[in-house]
Order: C-alpha cells, then structure tokens, then sequence
C-alpha cells in the first residue's frame, strides 16, 4: 500500500471544460496523537544502516517495502521526507564536496573609537561590504607576489555567500591560494579585495569551507548549541568560552542523529496502517 493511495480524492476541473478529473488531495495532513501515539509498546528503536532506504527498512521490519511512509509520520525530524533520510558514507560525501567547495575566509574586526567613545571605524569588518558574485582578488604581504619568478600568483575567486554573524566571505572557483593563518610567524594575512564593490579587508583565518565553522557554541556545552562569537557580533559571548564545531561535523553529527529513529512495532504496524487511513479520509 503506497502512501498517497490512502488519501482521499476530489473532484476538479483542470482545464474549465465540464470535464471533472478525480486527483489525490496530496494537501491533507494526519499527526497521530492521543493515547496510542504515547504508548511507548508501540515503538521499537531501530538504527538505520549505512545506505538502507525506507523501502528496504519497511521490508526488514514487515515483509513488505509498502510500509515505509510510517518512519516520516512517526518521527518528527524526517517530517521533511526523504530530505531528511540519513545519507551513506559516499552520498555524504559527495553533498560535501557540492555544497561545502571552497573557502571561507574570516577577518579580525577592530572597532576604534574617539576620546567619547564614539565609534569611528570599525576595521576589517565585513558589515555592508562586498558584494555577491564578484570577483575577490588577494594581496599578500609578499613582495612582488605573481609578478617575480617563483612567486605563487595572485588568488582569485568568485564570493557566492556572505555571513556576517560568523564573519565569513565563501569563496569558489579559486585561482592560486589565499593567505590567512594567525598561527604561522610571517605571511598569514593579505588585503582582499571586491572588483565591484572596491571594498577590501584584511584576512585573519583561511579555512576549507567543509571545515569552517557551521555555529559557535560553549566550550563545555555537550550539545554544542550555537551562541554568538562576541568578536563579530556585539554582546556575544566572549571568545576564551567558546569554540565553533565545523561545517563537515555538524552535517556528520546530524546524519548520526537521522540516523536513529523509531519504528512502529510489527505486531502493531497493521492497525496503526488502519487508524491512518481513516483519520486521512474523514
């Protein structure tokens, strides 16, 4: 029994013609509640396999691939559909090299004030800079960088996105490499600049994208939620009390936590498929 075959039909005429065509009404929407729903002797636990479909886990727990809707209906973090199904270790993979490809550069902003404490500059922020889809070019402090023999040649990329609460330019379609690492001793920052907007900053972190930072958060928290770094966002939490996980960690830990669902159980699953069907239909 697939899933859309339990929805009820209406009438509709498509083409305003008196010809009337009976279509699924893919808009009506069940949340099982109540006291069955509680009961936890109705669930299993169940850890999805590396590369298992719903079908081939419906097969596994009921003889039948028919059952896979359940596992979206019962389990609110899959109420997105296959979106939301855990990847395998090589889909995984290749959805990190599409959408984390690049870099991220980050600066280190400096507000400078007057003897009012008025604020004047506010250097190497990324606030109202920059512009989408131009071409940034690099700088190092290097002399004669791409112009003498030896020399590594001047980055180039093109920015696709601009963070400013974690103060991050993602770069793509990069030429040569850019500059950017507070722990070497010389040579970790260049002056960046947009071609459209001539806006420039002065780097202070280069990382591959996949391991930029996705949120800040506690250092002692386990559940790593975010919390604004103070260094680029005012009032945020001091930067001694917080460390970022990365993007590849946090898509990683959130397939992980796909990745456990509950199941409704087998000697439960065909009244559970009943009481469905008539709650969709009345």
């Amino acid at each position: 029994m697939s899933f859309f075959k339990q929805f009820p039909t209406q009438s509709y005429d498509f083409n305003r013609d008196g010809i009337i065509q009976q279509v699924v009404d893919i808009y009506r929407s069940v949340r099982i509640e109540g006291s069955s729903i509680d009961n936890p002797s109705l669930y299993l636990n169940y850890n999805i396999k590396d590369g298992e479909r719903p079908d081939i886990v419906s097969q596994r727990l009921y003889n039948t691939p028919e059952y896979y809707w359940t596992f979206f209906i019962i389990n609110e973090m899959l109420h997105d559909g296959m979106r939301a199904w855990p990847m395998s270790r090589s889909v995984m993979e290749d959805y990190l090299q599409e959408e984390y490809s690049g870099i991220a550069i980050t600066t280190n902003p400096v507000t400078n004030t007057n003897t009012d404490l008025g604020v004047t500059t506010f250097d190497n922020s990324l606030a109202g800079r920059f512009r989408l889809n131009e071409t940034i070019t690099g700088q190092a402090n290097i002399l004669n960088r791409g112009n003498a023999s030896g020399q590594p040649p001047i980055p180039t990329g093109t920015l696709i996105k601009k963070d400013i609460d974690l103060n991050q330019l993602v770069i793509k379609d990069i030429t040569g490499t850019f500059v950017g690492d507070p722990d070497l001793v010389s040579n970790n920052s260049e002056i960046i600049t947009g071609n459209l907007s001539n806006d420039s900053v002065a780097t202070f972190k280069v990382y591959p994208y996949r391991d930029a930072p996705h949120h800040w958060h506690l250092t002692n928290d386990p559940d790593k939620r975010p919390t604004d770094n103070g260094v680029y966002v005012n009032g945020g939490t001091s930067i001694n009390d917080i460390t970022y996980q990365s993007n590849q960690s946090f898509i990683f830990d959130l397939n992980e936590k796909r990745s456990s669902i509950r199941v409704i159980s087998p000697q439960y699953i065909d009244r559970f498929v009943e009481d469905f069907e008539t709650m969709i239909n009345e």
